[in-house]
C-alpha cells in the first residue's frame, strides 16, 4: 500500500559486470519491463500467421485480423524499433489489401450489373458446402448459391450462368488480393525476426 506523499519505488534492476574485449560492461540480467520473445513464442506466432494465410484462401475465418494480431503481439513482446517498424508496414499492407479486396471486385460486379448481395450469398453457400462436407464443397456451394440467386432474380438460365461466372471472377480477385496481402505480411514478419535476431 502506497501512502500519500511517499515516493513510488520502481522494481530493482539486477545487473552484472562482464568483460568484453578488455572492456568492463554492465549487462542487465533482470529488467522488470523487458519482454523478450522466446523461440517457442516466435514459433507460435508463425503458426498463427500461417492460419491467417490459410484463412485468405478458405474464406471461413478472417485473414487480416489474425495475421495483423499475431504480428502485433510479436512486436509488443519483442519491443525493438525494428519490430515496431515491421508492424507499421504490415498494418499499412493489410489496410490497403482490405480496401482493394472490396473495391476491385465491386467494380467488376457493377460493370456486369450484378448486385453485391449476390457475392455475399455465394460466400454463404460456400460455407454451407464446406460444412456439409461435399467434395470441393466450398466451390460447389458458392457456385450453386450464386446461380440460384441470379436465376431467381433474372428468371433466365443463360443470364444466371453468365452472372455466376462474373461473380466467381470477383470472388477470385477477393481471394487473390487477400492472399497476396497475407503472404506479404508473413514475409515482412520473417524479415523482422531476422533483424531482431541480428540485434536490430
Amino acid at each position: 500500500m502506497v501512502l500519500s506523499g511517499e515516493p513510488i519505488i520502481s522494481p530493482p534492476k539486477i545487473t552484472q559486470v562482464v568483460k568484453v574485449r578488455g572492456q568492463l560492461l554492465e549487462e542487465c540480467t533482470s529488467c522488470p519491463y523487458d519482454h523478450p520473445m522466446s523461440i517457442l513464442g516466435t514459433v507460435i506466432v508463425g503458426i498463427v500467421i500461417l492460419i491467417g494465410v490459410i484463412g485468405a484462401v478458405v474464406q471461413i475465418w478472417p485473414s487480416a485480423p489474425v495475421v495483423g494480431g499475431a504480428i502485433l503481439v510479436w512486436s509488443w513482446m519483442t519491443g525493438t524499433r525494428a519490430a515496431w517498424i515491421i508492424f507499421a508496414i504490415v498494418a499499412l499492407v493489410l489496410i490497403l489489401g482490405t480496401v482493394l479486396k472490396y473495391v476491385i471486385p465491386a467494380r467488376g460486379m457493377n460493370k456486369a450489373g450484378i448486385p453485391q448481395s449476390t457475392l455475399v450469398w455465394g460466400a454463404v453457400g460456400g460455407v454451407v458446402g464446406w460444412f456439409i462436407g461435399l467434395p470441393l464443397g466450398l466451390v460447389l456451394g458458392m457456385v450453386a448459391a450464386i446461380f440460384l440467386v441470379e436465376y431467381l432474380r433474372s428468371r433466365d438460365t443463360a443470364s444466371a450462368w453468365t452472372a455466376t461466372l462474373h461473380a466467381l471472377k470477383a470472388f477470385g480477385w477477393t481471394i487473390a488480393i487477400e492472399l497476396i496481402a497475407a503472404l506479404t505480411c508473413a514475409t515482412l514478419w520473417g524479415v523482422g525476426v531476422a533483424l531482431v535476431a541480428a540485434g536490430n
